[in-house]
């Protein structure tokens, strides 16, 4: 089989939202990688490594000390693993503005830096000098991306109305004049550019770009083309060609489906992966690495994802064949890759992800099942009725490898989800049912069956992805998905206890009485956008 065509072949673990994982774990991970082809490792560490001087960044967050990440790239140095600090200098910094040290200093709006400020830029040099302290690569990830709201705050009552495009670009200056102070490369995402010239869109089939309008990009500067939904090939070329417009180095930032809730989603990841890799190779960028991003709570392990990782790195090499691939994954991991995929819960879906990839469909809906209120019902339009038996399925199937060495610990934890749904997803259906019918047996048959199962494996569940999180990350951040997770305990204990407050006594329940509307527009699209607060409830969180 040939060679990695890429120059740099590499994986981005998302370590800032509150998964982060421990240095053991990291050192594990990356060789897991080394052995699969994969020579570098990227950190996306938004404020989660120390910064000296700034105490409150990533303060309570599991950061990563200096000698912890000049620890880790001296052991990936001994396994030939290239570690490259991906951090953020302009938005997606939500955390920090959490103290009111930063908050009434250098925020702009939402989680947006306040540009052309003195504060602001000796954060970013303290940012950077402590990456240039502990890395030994020279290329450093500035970010700069998703800044929609750039100038719209703080910045326009201070300095009035500028376009996104001169603030961007002089900020864009200040930071790579910085990286050149310190002799370091700097990278950025690439859709700011694409979305202030093509009325804010980024996936666009003909992209436009105003180069006169851009005008000169810092010498010093790449570019990070990125995409992780289209299975256009035509689209992800034309992206890639736009991007190598600007005149800069370009960059290709893939992704494995990791930041979705509580499960991944191989498949698709492998399928949209192939074409970018296949795209870039055509067009001659040499570093191609895949994101694995988080949603806000961090609920899926990174090594749920190794089937995607493996069969990535085979089909980059040239390997075709799916039933080879899946040979060697399970000699490599002694895990059958089918059995390995089944903990993306896999979703019978009502319609064909070809028809809707343009992003946001690409979910399996465990979680927003998961947390659908047993008496609003908001997701119930999602459910077929096929999927009580398919979670109790995988259940069976999953609980097989509960007892693997060293990816049990993975089975357990969706083992226990899995049977947690399948009672969980045709609660609410049931319980309306029953009580608009006014038919208490059937209730009392819910009260009596129904919740204590859900509440045991749900409590079974949380207990083992307790220790799922406590072997993969640091325990900061798991405050969170306690909250979550215990929030739902209790929020079916009152549940329970209202509904038997009905069979007894006959005490109403408003919430059950109102129409369940379909949430949905366009297939499913729309819904994979909601955050967890959306999840749980219709009011305000």
């Amino acid at each position: 089989m040939s060679k990695i065509p890429f120059k740099r072949f590499g994986v981005m673990p998302d370590l800032s939202r509150n998964a982060v994982m421990d240095i053991p774990t990291l050192k594990r991970f990356a060789k897991t990688i080394s052995e699969m082809g994969y020579n570098t490792l990227l950190l996306y560490t938004e404020d989660t490594y120390e910064v000296p001087g700034e105490p409150y960044f990533g303060h309570h967050r599991g950061r990563y000390s200096q000698d912890d990440i000049r620890d880790l790239v001296a052991y990936c140095e001994t396994i030939g693993v290239e570690v490259i600090p991906c951090i953020q200098t302009l938005a997606h910094l939500e955390a920090i503005f959490k103290w009111v040290q930063y908050r009434n200093t250098v925020l702009d709006t939402g989680n947006i830096l306040l540009a052309e400020d003195e504060r602001t830029y000796e954060l970013i040099r303290n940012m950077l000098k402590s990456i240039k302290a502990c890395y030994k690569s020279r290329v450093v990830h500035v970010g700069m991306d998703e800044a929609h709201l750039l100038g719209a705050g703080k910045y326009q009552s201070i300095h009035g109305y500028k376009t996104r495009f001169e603030i961007l670009s002089r900020h864009l200056e200040k930071v790579c004049e910085m990286c050149r102070e310190l002799d370091l490369e700097p990278q950025i995402w690439g859709d700011m550019f694409f979305r202030l010239c093509n009325d804010g869109a980024y996936f666009v089939k003909k992209p436009n770009l105003d180069l006169e309008k851009i005008g000169e990009l810092p010498d010093n500067l790449s570019i990070t083309a990125w995409d992780y939904y289209k299975i256009d090939r035509t689209m992800v070329h034309n992206m890639i060609a736009a991007h190598q417009k600007l005149g800069r180095e370009v960059w290709y930032g893939g992704g494995i489906w990791t930041w979705k809730g509580y499960a991944p989603d191989n498949r698709f990841s492998i399928r949209c992966s192939t074409i970018s890799m296949e795209e870039c190779m055509k067009l001659g960028v040499e570093n191609y690495f895949i994101t694995m991003w988080c949603e806000a709570g961090g609920g899926t392990s990174r090594f749920a994802g190794l089937p995607a990782l493996y069969a990535c790195s085979r089909i980059a090499r040239g390997e075709k064949s799916m039933k080879e691939i899946a040979r060697g994954f399970e000699e490599k991991f002694g895990i059958s890759y089918h059995r390995f995929l089944d903990l993306d819960l896999t979703y019978p879906r009502k319609y064909d992800i070809s028809k809707n990839a343009g992003g946001g469909n690409v979910c399996n809906p465990e979680t927003y099942l998961l947390f659908n209120d047993p008496l609003f019902g908001k997701y119930d339009a999602a459910v077929t009725g096929a999927e009580a038996p398919l979670y109790q399925k995988l259940a069976k199937r999953l609980a097989k490898y509960r007892n693997h060495p060293e990816y049990g610990y993975l089975f357990r934890s969706q083992a226990a989800l899995a049977r947690t749904l399948s009672r969980k997803v045709e609660l609410t259906i049931r319980t309306r049912e029953a009580y608009l019918a006014g038919d208490k047996a059937a209730m009392t048959e819910i009260l009596t069956k129904d919740y204590p199962y859900v509440l045991k494996n749900l409590k079974e569940f949380i207990t083992s992805f307790r220790a799922l999180w406590l072997i993969d990350n640091r325990p900061q951040g798991l405050e969170v998905q306690e909250a979550r997770l215990g929030g739902l305990y209790t929020r079916l204990v009152s549940c329970r206890a209202r509904l038997q407050d009905w069979v007894d006594n006959g005490t109403p329940i408003p919430e059950l009485e109102e129409p369940v509307l379909d949430f949905r527009t366009k297939g499913l699209a729309h819904l994979f956008k909601d955050g967890w607060g959306n999840w749980i409830t219709a009011g305000r969180t």
